[in-house]
């Protein structure tokens, strides 16, 4: 008996201590200081948009079925651009899951809530539940999974039809199952900076966006960067921002930005999009997308002419071809990839004591710093591929700095190279401010708006000649008008007017403003932005 109780005693140590190997294995996800930290190393999310069943001839919403031997393949080609997370729209499947898991790939997976549903609706809740229960009966087990998306894109005058409060509870409500059934993982949604850039997105564990540069409203005043910056200091509770969605349409066909451009184009603008990004202090990126959905235009046997099939960093030549081909966009992201430079940031004053912070692959091993070109810094990445430095320029007045990053592999082959322009000094910077001013604060009270926007200048940055305004006002996907209004750089201090009329039907309006500034090199934007409500039905849900 004392035999048979020894054994039992080791046997029972063994599983519990397999428990606790298999409890440490389990990834955890932490969101601190504005970032994501997965098993406690500070980590940016690369993550692209992805959709197993938006193959030629194949409509990924209805009857999809698992293909584990594409999806494998199209893993193995994701890591070797040098992303490390998927996001999707819809969820996974048990064994999508379960490949992923094995593959070592992270999952940004949405939960297929369709932003037209009627949210006060009790039928609706209930499928809500049901759904959500669904997917957690099977995706709770998978620690792949470091963020659950709620929703894609709602739309202002659906959610004053159904009600704020309503969509707040629900979304609340979804939330909570998860915390509960998946706890550690966060919970956002993917909001629009065009449409809902006005929600309060605390709501949510993380902020998360998509967003087009079609050069109106914010970005058109702001730009790219700053806009998205703004997301951030909106919400003020400095949780990571994560860009959900962001791209450029090759399509032959379009109008804007929207469709119409180039490969170069597309190339072009994804980089930058993502130096932006980086300058913005974002805490992940999900570029919109690996590969064309011929189903959005309505005919998946058919690549029609519109924007939205012409995404894709990967494109089919026909019917039969499931497997694609890098277009030149594919290359110039796996490069870029190699070495992500959250720190320094363009638009940026240090002062004399510049943060140094990469992310970067296996294959880099070394980087140089070169200013004046002078090598002024060079370091290594740890084992996960991290680097956080500092360089200091203690004493040195005010200076606009020109940085040179250049990437080597352990051969000493220059991999990547990339500028940074920042600005520093031993004391604090007096910015020039811009300031929007109205007398309307409910739309109620006027349909039309006037508006002072007045800039004060000092004396170390040279202004520019124009002042950039723009209105959005939320009225579906119809983008609100953009002026510039010439103003004097000499004048230290100056106030000029605009006036826009707002259509009876808008709940909400966005009023944006931009000017630049610069010092020497160096360049920044200054900006602003308000929000005036119709009512107070907004109350609820809105940005406080």
């Amino acid at each position: 008996m004392k035999s048979m109780m020894k054994y039992l005693f080791i046997f029972s140590l063994i599983i519990v201590g397999f428990s606790l190997a298999k409890e440490k294995e389990a990834t955890r996800v932490e969101l601190k200081n504005g970032y994501y930290y997965i098993d406690g190393k500070k980590t940016f999310v690369n993550a692209i948009g992805y959709e197993i069943g938006a193959r030629p001839g194949e409509f990924p919403k209805e009857n999809r079925k698992s293909q584990l031997a594409r999806m494998k393949s199209d893993f193995e080609v994701i890591k070797k651009g040098g992303f490390n997370a998927v996001r999707t729209w819809d969820p996974l499947f048990k064994d999508e899951l379960e490949l992923a898991q094995q593959s070592g790939m992270k999952v940004i997976m949405g939960i297929g809530m369709k932003p037209e549903w009627n949210f006060a609706d009790q039928k609706i809740i209930a499928r809500t539940d049901s759904l959500v229960e669904s997917i957690l009966s099977y995706s709770k087990n998978f620690d792949c999974i470091i963020t659950y998306l709620v929703i894609n894109e709602p739309m202002p005058q659906h959610i004053h039809d159904v009600g704020a409060q309503a969509t707040v509870d629900l979304w609340k409500r979804i939330i909570n199952k998860i915390h509960e059934k998946h706890p550690g993982v966060p919970v956002t949604m993917s909001g629009n900076t065009a449409i809902t850039e006005y929600l309060d997105m605390n709501i949510f564990d993380v902020y998360g966006y998509n967003a087009y540069d079609y050069g109106d409203g914010a970005i058109y005043t702001h730009g790219f960067a700053n806009a998205n910056i703004f997301l951030q200091k909106m919400n003020g509770r400095n949780k990571p921002l994560l860009l959900t969605e962001f791209g450029y349409s090759v399509s032959r066909l379009g109008y804007g930005k929207y469709g119409g451009n180039s490969l170069d184009d597309q190339r072009d603008a994804l980089i930058r999009y993502y130096r932006n990004l980086l300058d913005a202090g974002v805490a992940g990126v999900c570029p919109f997308y690996y590969a064309d959905g011929w189903w959005k235009g309505g005919h998946p046997s058919v690549h029609d002419d519109t924007p939205e099939e012409w995404f894709g960093y990967w494109g089919y030549s026909d019917l039969k071809d499931t497997i694609g081909h890098p277009r030149p966009v594919w290359y110039a992201l796996t490069t870029y990839n190699k070495a992500l430079i959250a720190s320094p940031r363009n638009q940026t004053f240090y002062k004399n004591e510049i943060p140094i912070e990469l992310f970067c692959q296996n294959d880099i091993a070394k980087i140089k710093i070169v200013y004046h070109d002078k090598i002024i810094y060079e370091g290594k990445p740890n084992s996960d591929g991290y680097i956080s430095d500092n360089i200091s320029f203690a004493g040195d007045p005010l200076k606009d700095r020109e940085l040179v990053f250049e990437c080597y592999d352990k051969n000493d082959n220059l991999i990547k190279v990339e500028t940074i322009i920042v600005l520093t000094g031993k004391d604090e910077i007096q910015w020039p401010t811009l300031d929007i001013k109205t007398g309307i604060k409910d739309l109620n009270e006027s349909e039309n708006i006037k508006i002072e926007l007045s800039l004060k200048n000092g004396a170390i940055f040279t202004l520019g000649n124009e002042v950039r305004d723009a209105f959005s006002h939320h009225k579906g996907w119809e983008p609100g008008p953009q002026r510039s209004i010439t103003i004097d750089p000499a004048k230290k201090e100056q106030t000029v007017t605009d006036s826009y009329t707002i259509p009876r039907e808008s709940l909400i309006l966005a009023i944006y403003a931009g000017a630049d500034i610069r010092y020497g090199k160096f360049k920044k934007t200054i900006y602003n932005q308000k929000f005036i409500y119709r009512g107070t039905w907004a109350d609820p849900i809105r940005v406080k």
